[in-house]
């Protein structure tokens, strides 16, 4: 789809006389499009649970409830966070208050957190200090919690933020399972006579269901100065598959 939608924008582009776009700027657009569409499916899929809830639709509309989920879902992983001991001048010291975890790069939405087997509880910073503070409350392995705050996830208890051992050695990992960001897509190429010719195998695929190839190409082509009509991209496509139909058939 990577290719099929470059060539899509390029003919719509010549068309209305918009001029080339390069490979750097289609890829550029191409993240940017993918990006925008990923993170509608989480709009919608509350506008979707909402209407379902309140049953302002008929029945059956739990269907595209679970649609839109599932399309979240391809994209649900798990990682092992990364430790990050921030040393007082110059001294390492596991286990301080200041001490954090770092989040992926990658990182769209935190589903939940675990430690040995216990998921630790998101509190707002506020209440967390409170927490931290008080005597009655105290966290513990048993009732872990934790806050984050921009890409970093402070744990408690602090026995957390150490690099735990089970009595057989093996580390325990604070866990995490999250949404991430779809990977760039990357229309990869040669160079052949000063031209870009499509190399599949130095290419990455867009990450988002092909039922949104329409959708790509309209975005791609506002980012590159051109309005067009879904039914324009449709009339487009419609003749390129039947040019090839006739190419196959000669």
């Amino acid at each position: 789809m990577i290719n099929s939608v470059r060539n899509t924008v390029l003919f719509l582009l010549n068309k209305d006389n918009r001029g080339y776009i390069s490979p750097l700027e289609y890829n550029q657009y191409a993240k940017l499009a993918q990006l925008e569409i990923f993170e509608s499916y989480f709009g919608d899929y509350a506008r979707q649970t909402q209407l379902q809830n309140t049953r302002k639709r008929a029945l059956g509309y739990g269907d595209i409830v679970a649609q839109t989920r599932n399309k979240i879902d391809v994209f649900s992983t798990s990682a092992t966070l990364t430790y990050n001991d921030v040393q007082d001048g110059g001294v390492a010291s596991v286990g301080e208050a200041r001490d954090y975890f770092n989040l992926p790069n990658n990182f769209y939405r935190l589903i939940n957190l675990t430690y040995n087997g216990k998921v630790l509880e998101e509190i707002p910073k506020v209440k967390f200090d409170m927490i931290i503070d008080s005597n009655l409350n105290t966290p513990s392995l048993t009732y872990p919690i934790y806050y984050q705050q921009d890409s970093r996830i402070y744990a408690r208890p602090l026995s957390i933020n150490y690099t735990a051992s089970t009595p057989q050695g093996s580390e325990i990992p604070l866990m995490m399972n999250y949404i991430r960001k779809p990977n760039d897509p990357i229309w990869g190429y040669n160079t052949i006579q000063g031209d870009p010719v499509y190399n599949s195998t130095t290419s990455t695929p867009f990450e988002i269901s092909e039922a949104h190839e329409i959708d790509l190409v309209i975005k791609i082509c506002g980012y590159a100065g051109l309005a067009i009509r879904e039914a324009d991209v449709v009339t487009v496509m419609q003749g390129k598959e039947q040019q090839e139909v006739q190419l196959d058939n000669s």
